[in-house]
């Protein structure tokens, strides 16, 4: 392992024709516009893989490492076609392989289901940008619509099927912490309804957990639970089944990306 310090890297910043301004800093990506969006998509585990730093940084010894493959590729359809109705959307990447930091867990030696965000304590600092920005975004969003109009969506991955699903699985699996991440109205049930009426077979949370006495790890990791409780707002975990995110269902992925963007330019204005 090269014990050297890790030096971040540099900012770079590009405005787009539709005045979407990127900004690649410290392994961080964000989408901004000039104005704040009452909507913010994180995505904090379809970044860079393990080997693209073979031997330079202490792996996670606690957690999942693997890469919620081609998550942001729906991310950025839901941003564009938004854009397409006149609605904004911000959104953060987070770019560091999960092997080394995992952006949705807690700054502890281990979160509530035995996972570490990380190991090598040189990275501190990129897990900290990331999360910086996001509160960045949501404080311009608070001033600019209030509390009760600001959503943030944490969109995942997952292959596997929880124990409580149907026979045929779900597409979507919505995560509230069983709805205390809910602060207002029924913006979680508007939308799996939405998706529902669009073919989707959605998991939709209710007030208890469907895996008494056991971890759901599917209920809302540190994202959606941290933001709802420090800004008072609404977070709403969206994991994404596989069969949306390969090269050979492409199409699929990009629908489910306008029907959601459809629902946000709806629900979000």
């Amino acid at each position: 392992m090269i014990h050297a310090e890790f030096q971040p890297q540099e900012k770079l910043m590009i405005t787009s024709n539709s005045g979407l301004t990127i900004v690649n800093e410290n392994f961080s990506v964000v989408l901004s516009h000039q104005r704040p969006s009452s909507v913010i998509l994180t995505v904090p585990h379809d970044g860079l893989i393990a080997n693209d730093f073979s031997r330079m940084f202490q792996e996670r010894q606690h957690g999942w490492k693997g890469r919620d493959l081609y998550v942001w590729p729906i991310a950025n359809e839901i941003i564009q076609q938004c854009l397409q109705s006149e609605m904004k959307v911000n959104a953060v990447r987070f770019l560091m392989a999960r092997a080394y930091v995992d952006a949705n867990r807690e700054m502890l030696d281990q979160d509530m289901i035995g996972q570490t965000a990380l190991e090598d304590r040189r990275l501190t600092g990129i897990y900290r940008h990331y999360h910086s920005e996001i509160s960045r975004l949501l404080e311009l969003s608070l001033e600019a619509f209030g509390d009760d109009k600001v959503l943030l969506i944490d969109l995942h991955g997952f292959g596997k099927q929880p124990e409580f699903a149907p026979p045929k699985g779900y597409d979507l699996i919505l995560g509230t912490a069983n709805r205390t991440t809910i602060r207002y109205g029924e913006i979680d049930r508007i939308f799996a309804q939405s998706m529902r009426n669009c073919g989707y077979r959605v998991f939709l949370p209710s007030e208890k957990s469907v895996v008494p006495n056991k971890s759901d790890p599917y209920s809302a990791g540190h994202t959606t639970r941290w933001y709802s409780k420090q800004f008072g707002i609404n977070t709403l975990q969206i994991e994404i089944s596989s069969r949306f995110r390969n090269k050979e269902s492409k199409k699929l992925g990009e629908q489910l990306a306008v029907d959601i963007a459809g629902f946000l330019s709806e629900q979000c204005p």
